[in-house]
């Protein structure tokens, strides 16, 4: 009985351990998303910088 609770227990931690390394490569991902956005704004900026110098 105690060997079941403890591998339940061992269970719900594995899913909640896979559940965040999920959360953490979506976060990663996003940031990287941010990264290609700010870098698209900066080319943007220096291209109107330069038509209008």
């Amino acid at each position: 009985m105690l060997n079941r609770c403890k591998r339940r227990k061992q269970s719900a931690i594995s899913y909640q351990q896979s559940a965040i390394s999920n959360q953490q490569s979506a976060i990663s991902n996003q940031l990287s998303a941010i990264s290609n956005q700010l870098s698209a704004i900066s080319y943007q900026l220096m291209g109107y910088a330069q038509a209008h110098l």
